[in-house]
């Protein structure tokens, strides 16, 4: 698969499925242990809602670092040197919003029970 980043804008990737893999995991054996295995899609989308949450953080803190002033000598005009972390030209804090939508996904099983 062919991805285009920016920065950091890669970083999204592993944080959302290590997060999510890692949440809806140990969410999935908690609710087999409490003897619930048909409600598995719940801890699904929990650890979908908590990538969501890790990827807005993580991009935030990425794509707030204050820019780098610079002085051309030239002119004496100030320059601001501003670094992008972006997966696909969108910056990282936005993939927050489609993975949160991905987690409204498991959620229509309810509509079945």
């Amino acid at each position: 698969m062919l991805f285009i980043w920016s920065g950091w804008g890669i970083v999204v990737v592993p944080v959302a499925l290590g997060t999510a893999v890692a949440v809806g995991a140990s969410g999935g054996l908690a609710l087999r242990a409490l003897g619930h295995p048909e409600l598995t899609f719940l801890a699904v989308s929990l650890g979908l809602f908590a990538a969501a949450a890790a990827t807005w953080m993580v991009g935030r803190r990425l794509n707030t670092t204050p820019p780098r002033a610079l002085i051309d000598p030239a002119t004496n005009a100030r320059i601001l040197l501003r670094r992008r972390h972006t997966l696909f030209w969108v910056p990282a804090q936005y993939w927050s919003v489609p993975v949160a939508l991905a987690a409204f996904v498991p959620l229509l099983a309810l509509r079945t029970l």
